[in-house]
């Protein structure tokens, strides 16, 4: 090996992603839904208070309110 010759790191080398790039839009879409589905949940429990079925839909409101949760903390 020749003494005088630098050796730098490559900056702008190809980038390869192990992820399809049409996975991070459906991931996008699933976001989406999870954050309004907690809402509509809700509406709907008040809707139909008194009723067992009016429990059903705040446990899925609470569900989807963690599921949001584990999905941030993965992407950090």
């Amino acid at each position: 090996m020749a003494k005088n010759k630098k050796y730098v790191r490559r900056y702008d080398d190809v980038k390869i992603s192990m992820v399809p790039g049409w996975m991070d839009k459906v991931m996008t879409v699933c976001k989406y839904f999870l954050y309004i589905v907690p809402f509509l949940c809700c509406s709907i429990a008040m809707l139909v208070e008194g009723t067992p079925t009016s429990q059903s839909y705040v446990l899925t409101a609470v569900w989807c309110l963690s599921l949001l949760k584990l999905i941030e903390l993965t992407e950090k």
